[in-house]
């Protein structure tokens, strides 16, 4: 773990500290609260993996090797209650196996503790078990974070999936990630203890030894990202924002062009997207009316020649500017329709944006796999 980490996870506790207090005094059971203590369980581990603070304060208690186990309690105590607090997201009762399960690896590690580890020498290092004891031990706790990190990924994923605000999906990313690696560096722990303690010079243990450094060292850095303040989400996010609306704002202009060559558009011309990137807003606005205004039209135009299946000419339709498709045009014509009806026009500004820009961005590659047909038809 990153010497600076250590520090900053106590800095973390006791910054969220008067929200958990807070929080305490309105309920007894909250996600606020979950998170502080699963912050105060990351930041003891994380200290007694400190050789100083291993060596000082089993000299203080005078019990050998007595910080290894409370740091793996503690590294188990986070883990519940991170999922504790995933589970009081989704609104699900916690089950029993989890209970038991944390009961019976305390219980283990407690047991190991007392009939093996505490009869070895000091062993602030431990990253290798040089005993079977020191085996099970250790691999306990690894398969318990690993195993148990399922539920906080799983909730963690489905926050980031159903978000809409983007500074929260951000947040909800960053915690995703941060559990991911967490479960993956337990799951590679397993993997070098088991095989150090059968071969601690197999050539296997050289490409062990970095992977877990990478995924530490990343999550070191994330999980402390997942606690800070709104206003930095909302700062990293501004830029994304923008970039989000430029490309929507381009996708929606390609199914835009694309209507206006065969509905006489009711908007007047509108500028590039170049001009367009200083009030992006009123122009993803503007865009998305012009393109239900086609649609409406396209719909009348189905309407009058059974689903398009003449061109609009030759149905007598009668409007104020002529239409003159050809027959690739009336191909064009239904493949719009069809692509346009999916979207219900009664949803919500954003998520309209978004079903529009699916298909301007799509539309390219729709239409183009239509041509050759089309020019094939035309041709006989």
């Amino acid at each position: 773990m990153k010497p600076a980490s250590r520090p900053l996870a106590w800095v973390i506790v006791a910054y969220k500290f008067k929200a958990a207090w807070q929080e305490r005094q309105r309920h007894a059971e909250s996600i606020t609260i979950y998170f502080w203590l699963f912050a105060v369980c990351v930041a003891i581990g994380m200290t007694f993996m400190v050789e100083d603070a291993y060596l000082a304060f089993d000299q203080l208690v005078g019990v050998t090797n007595l910080a290894w186990l409370v740091g793996y309690a503690a590294f188990s105590l986070a883990i519940y209650l991170i999922t504790s607090g995933c589970l009081l997201v989704l609104k699900q009762p916690r089950p029993r196996l989890m209970v038991y399960s944390l009961w019976a690896t305390l219980a283990i590690l407690v047991i190991l503790f007392l009939f093996g580890i505490v009869s070895l020498p000091e062993k602030p290092d431990h990253t290798i078990p040089e005993t079977f004891v020191e085996l099970v031990f250790m691999q306990t706790v690894y398969l318990y974070v690993a195993v148990l990190c399922a539920i906080p990924i799983a909730t963690f994923a489905r926050l980031y999936r159903h978000e809409r605000v983007l500074p929260a999906k951000l947040r909800w990313l960053v915690a995703l990630g941060t559990t991911i690696l967490a479960a993956a560096t337990g799951f590679l722990k397993v993997s070098l203890t088991a095989l150090a303690y059968r071969d601690n010079a197999t050539p296997a243990l050289s490409i062990l030894y970095p992977m877990i450094s990478v995924t530490i060292i990343t999550a070191s850095v994330l999980w402390p990202m997942s606690f800070l303040p709104n206003s930095v989400y909302l700062t990293m996010a501004r830029p994304l924002e923008y970039l989000d609306k430029v490309m929507a704002l381009r996708e929606l202009k390609l199914l835009q062009e694309r209507l206006n060559r065969l509905c006489p558009p009711v908007i007047g011309d509108s500028p590039g997207l170049w001009h367009s990137r200083d009030n992006l807003d009123f122009h993803l606005y503007r865009t998305l009316i012009s393109i239900l205004d086609a649609k409406k039209t396209l719909s009348g135009y189905a309407q009058t020649t059974g689903g398009l299946a003449v061109l609009p000419a030759a149905s007598g339709f009668v409007q104020q500017k002529s239409v003159t498709w050809s027959q690739t045009d009336l191909e064009q014509a239904r493949s719009l329709h069809g692509m346009l009806q999916t979207v219900n026009d009664h949803s919500d500004y954003p998520e309209l944006v978004q079903a529009y820009r699916h298909i301007g961005r799509n539309l390219p590659q729709d239409l183009q796999r239509q041509m050759p047909l089309v020019q094939a038809r035309e041709a006989a």
